[in-house]
């Protein structure tokens, strides 16, 4: 079994990327500050986003990964919740996410990206079974 790490790696920091970018951004274009507390819509929000950016990146990275493409989406999510638990933890904010977030919620959303990773690497590997000759 070959895992192609430099794929993993890269796409788990695409996610954080893309989520950064279009999350953040779309947070303060509308006006909403995240910080001071994250409301039940902005958390739907935030776990769609989470998911279709796991999901998204993981499709497109996976199209040149042999095998193992659940496990490979498993650890572009792991990666990407490692990166953003990482940056929170490392920032001194930890406590400042929760607070805002709530630790079910915080917990939960972090799990949705993982699932959205996942589910992209179901999908692509069900795309190789139908499809065989794209190999």
């Amino acid at each position: 079994m070959r895992i192609y790490w430099l794929r993993v790696l890269l796409g788990g920091f695409l996610i954080e990327v893309v989520l950064a970018i279009v999350l953040l951004g779309g947070f303060a274009a509308a006006g909403v500050d995240i910080a001071s507390g994250v409301s039940p819509a902005s958390a739907v929000i935030i776990g769609v986003g989470c998911f279709a950016a796991a999901f998204l990146i993981v499709l497109w990275l996976g199209r040149g990964i042999d095998s193992h493409l659940v496990l490979h989406g498993f650890l572009m999510g792991l990666v990407a919740t490692l990166i953003y638990v990482g940056l929170v933890g490392g920032s001194g904010q930890m406590s400042s996410a929760l607070a805002a977030y709530g630790p079910a919620t915080f917990v939960t959303l972090n799990l949705v990206r993982i699932a959205g990773a996942v589910c992209g690497g179901v999908v692509c590997e069900r795309g190789r079974a139908a499809h065989p000759a794209m190999l």
